[in-house]
């Protein structure tokens, strides 16, 4: 039987600049992922080579979630993290995988992705490369011109912006970012919409939605409340330690 899978390669921009920092701080980013992805039946997460973290899920929209996260509680504003990502369907028992040693094509696909990225003038944080069988090309254009949009607007955020942004995506609440920031809400309310934080909050379940329905579609499992589970797992964590975004 197959299973649905997804795979990313995270790296780290200019990260030789100040390597030591990075990677302490990617050790920390490995735990929170863990975390996070505990109460799924097969996950591979490692930190490995200084600037780099691969993980394996199941899956496919698994890998998009925890990247878009990653990204919300980034600390190094100024050198952004980057993912090729792919998913499919693997033959393997997922729980045998040695992540060091698996070859699969969708290791070599996300490896792809994220060559491409590093090599792009105009870097996209996520670019997918999922399996030939799993997604049409009009469908992985689609979504990676989705990703990409994305991308843009979280980068063109001031600090506040971005800051109210990452605790939009984890608190909901309007008034609770106001308490907590310190500020009027509609000051909040101001820099949510100057800040796109909706467009790319429906960015991020437009994709989790697409990816689900594929999944659906190829592998016949039902993952919709998967995602949401993993969703509420990551935002009970960052609830309970807001300083992860704040600081």
């Amino acid at each position: 039987m197959k299973s649905p899978v997804s795979v990313f390669m995270m790296d780290v921009t200019d990260s030789s600049r100040n390597w030591k920092e990075v990677s302490s701080y990617l050790e920390a980013v490995e735990a929170y992922i863990k975390l996070w992805t505990k109460g799924l039946p097969n996950v591979h997460v490692k930190h490995r080579l200084g600037d780099e973290i691969v993980c394996i899920f199941d899956h496919y929209a698994t890998a998009y979630t925890v990247a878009f996260y990653i990204g919300q509680i980034w600390k190094f504003t100024n050198q952004p993290p980057y993912f090729g990502m792919s998913f499919g369907n693997v033959d393997e028992d997922i729980s045998d995988i040695d992540i060091d040693k698996w070859n699969h094509p969708l290791m070599k696909h996300a490896r792809m992705a994220n060559e491409k990225i590093k090599q792009s003038t105009n870097r996209s944080p996520i670019l997918l490369f999922p399996d030939s069988d799993a997604m049409s090309i009009a469908s992985v254009e689609m979504s990676n011109l989705l990703l990409e949009y994305q991308g843009k607007l979280v980068a063109e955020q001031t600090k506040l912006q971005r800051l109210i942004s990452g605790l939009f995506s984890v608190l909901d609440e309007q008034k609770t970012i106001a308490n907590l920031l310190g500020k009027s809400p509609s000051t909040i309310s101001s820099h949510y919409k100057k800040g796109n934080c909706e467009i790319i909050l429906k960015t991020l379940n437009t994709i989790q939605n697409t990816l689900n329905n594929l999944e659906e579609t190829q592998s016949g499992t039902y993952p919709s409340n998967i995602t949401k589970e993993l969703q509420n797992t990551i935002k009970n964590h960052l609830k309970q330690n807001l300083d992860i975004i704040t600081n």
